[in-house]
């Protein structure tokens, strides 16, 4: 079994995303939205999550595990009061990312780290579930 990304913010392909892209910040739809990359890995005895959200803090994360969905989530403000600012991009950001949970892992034991930029979260799988490595059996 495998984690599955479970994604249900998903309104507007990805042309229609291209098409209103707007440099003038007069979309609402494109602004301050971004959704890190995800790596999913399956080893032997857990499964990992490998978030790439650089420039952050672990404060800035909430993870939540509810009814078997994982959910990770930030929102962040950034205030700038300085009079002489021309310019001022950096406002507010958000995102959430859900993952489905397989009935394998033990829910109990999940843990997270964020390190170098990388936010790693590890499911591990319950000691029933764990499959054993292939062996060859003599015959006598």
């Amino acid at each position: 079994m495998r984690i599955v990304k479970y994604n249900n913010n998903n309104v507007f392909p990805s042309l229609m995303k291209e098409f209103f892209n707007d440099d003038f910040e007069l979309n609402p739809i494109n602004r301050n939205h971004s959704v890190p990359s995800v790596n999913s890995i399956e080893n032997n005895d857990s499964f990992e999550i490998d978030l790439a959200v650089p420039g952050m803090k672990k404060d800035d994360f909430t993870i939540e595990l509810n009814d078997k969905v994982l959910i990770i989530s930030s929102e962040k403000a950034n205030t700038n009061e300085n009079d002489n600012v021309r310019l001022n991009e950096f406002n507010y950001s958000s995102f959430q990312r859900s993952f489905r949970v397989p009935n394998t892992v033990d829910l109990d034991k999940i843990k997270a780290i964020y390190k170098n930029g990388i936010l790693k979260i590890k499911l591990p799988k319950k000691k029933d579930s764990i499959t054993k490595p292939n062996r060859v059996i003599d015959i006598a």
